[in-house]
């Protein structure tokens, strides 16, 4: 807990502010909702979702100011008429990422709301009149509007990942002005485009120029970060702590949704016995193993193979050492977030169990070409049958994706789709669900690497795969799962390889730097 002293002022909002006319949009302020305030004589606790701060000597009249900031709008103006409210002020300057800034129309009523995110927030004081209204003006290339359920009939919010702020769209057109300025134009020009007036206009664009929504002007400094695509940077942002204000990580947030199964039953367009692949020998695996150093040292994507291709016995070894399922240890059934846990032979967060591996065959001895689902508790491969010519077009488009994502260098003999059920991972976790998935899939990969290295056969991880090809090919719903990785194998054009010593730059780069 962060203790706090009665700060020197500097003037949350501008005192010009006081000059300007009735009718003018005002600029208002509210604690954020979730900012819980604990009174304690003079003193005060301040309870936040990024910590807590006990204030001291702010006199019972600032308190009960404060409190009555968690309750309702308050305007600075009238605020900065008397000792208290100065206070007040005084301590929300220094604490700008509590602050809910709340833009009143003219006629009072709210047209937009900016709410802080992240504790770096803040909020510039408007000017006096706004910025002029001959101002042009365009909207970051990174921010966004959606609908929040949670936020009205007629509310939507805009963001965006270089912002601190959230801001609430109160009024349709408020979300029609946001638009307008996807295009330079004046404030003037966006107003009169949508009907806003431009007082409003001029607030509204203050506000979000403020809170980081427009490009910035030659005048200003600032830099448009050029090397991030736009749902790069959002999903970085949205799916780390630290630049917006969501619940994260293993929050359980769909209690009333049924769990997904640890292990998936049959799928679409299985039908028939499954092919039992062999279980590897421990003994015989391990008289003939390299060791992990010389495993680790001569790991490389292999994109040539050999003349002969890959057997169904080395596919079900690589299979079983890499990816099959170790052991289901069964939650507590009386415990409302308890859960299945899957063990394998890579980590994984939360043990969820959420990938999945398919088998794309175009040349494997002793398994026919076509779709096989790999089950990893039996250890058995189910055929997915073609229902009819789309399906076996879908299958080709995949193997034709996986020989582009190799630079067409070599024709694919397996291609591994690893899925992932998502719905495993996001029943628990919240905001974190889809990267921590690729965060599996990357260690998913390493294993199957490693693996395929020691068992002398050609690895390749790809960058990249067609999603709805897969979901056809495969028969999937890819809302429910998805592919997020693939990998090639095949036999090695030569003799297994192996790392014989340590390779580096060291010697190189400390001779530079020296």
């Amino acid at each position: 807990m962060t203790v706090v002293h009665d700060p020197p002022f500097t003037p949350f909002t501008s005192p010009a502010a006081d000059d300007d006319p009735a009718g003018r949009p005002r600029r208002l302020l509210r604690l954020r909702a979730d900012v819980q305030v604990e009174p304690d004589g003079d003193d005060v606790d301040l309870t936040h979702p990024w910590g807590r701060q006990r204030v001291h000597g702010l006199g019972a009249d600032t308190v009960a100011l404060l409190e009555g900031a968690a309750a309702a709008d308050a305007d600075p103006r009238e605020l900065a008429e008397h000792p208290a409210g100065v206070r007040l002020l005084r301590l929300l300057d220094r604490f700008p990422f509590l602050v809910t800034s709340v833009l009143a129309g003219a006629d009072g009523e709210p047209l937009a709301t900016a709410v802080p995110i992240a504790r770096s927030a803040t909020l510039p004081a408007p000017a006096p009149a706004g910025p002029p209204p001959h101002l042009t003006v365009v909207l970051s290339r990174f921010a966004y509007l959606r609908r929040l359920p949670d936020h009205g009939p007629d509310a939507c919010v805009v963001e965006s990942p270089l912002a601190s702020y959230r801001v609430t769209l109160c009024r349709p057109l408020a979300g029609a002005f946001v638009a307008a300025l996807t295009s330079p134009r004046t404030i003037a020009e966006a107003a009169a485009a949508v009907g806003l007036p431009v007082a409003e206009g001029e607030a509204l664009a203050g506000l979000l120029a403020g809170a980081g929504f427009l490009e910035p002007t030659a005048e200003e400094e600032g830099a448009d970060p050029a090397l991030w695509d736009f749902h790069d940077l959002l999903f970085h942002s949205r799916s780390r702590p630290g630049r917006h204000d969501y619940l994260s990580g293993g929050i359980f947030a769909h209690p009333d949704q049924p769990q997904v199964p640890a292990v998936p039953g049959a799928g679409p367009r299985e039908h028939g016995p499954g092919i039992d692949l062999p279980v590897p020998d421990w003994d015989q695996v391990l008289a003939c193993e390299p060791s992990f150093t010389e495993v680790l040292e001569g790991r490389r994507s292999v994109r040539s193979y050999g003349d002969e291709p890959v057997t169904v016995t080395q596919l079900g070894e690589l299979l079983y050492r890499a990816a099959r399922i170790r052991r289901v240890i069964p939650g507590d059934p009386q415990s409302p977030t308890a859960y299945d846990v899957v063990d394998r032979p890579y980590p994984a967060g939360g043990s969820t169990g959420e990938l999945e591996v398919y088998l794309s065959v175009a040349q494997c001895e002793g398994l026919a070409p076509g779709v096989y689902r790999y089950d990893a508790a039996a250890h058995r491969l189910h055929p997915r049958h073609w229902g009819g010519a789309a399906d076996e077009a879908a299958f080709r488009e995949l193997l034709t994706a996986a020989w582009r994502a190799t630079n067409r260098t070599v024709e694919p003999q397996v291609l591994i789709t690893v899925t992932s059920r998502f719905g495993r991972l996001s029943w628990k976790y919240s905001q974190i669900a889809y990267a921590l998935t690729l965060k599996h899939v990357g260690v998913l990969y390493q294993t199957l690497y490693l693996v395929a290295t020691a068992m002398g056969l050609g690895p390749c991880g790809l960058g990249s795969g067609d999603t709805d090809a897969a979901a056809r090919a495969l028969g999937l719903d890819w809302t429910a799962e998805s592919s997020v990785g693939e990998f090639l194998i095949g036999s090695r054009p030569g003799p297994a390889a192996v790392g014989t010593e340590f390779v580096d730059v060291v010697a190189d780069s400390r001779g530079e730097a020296g």
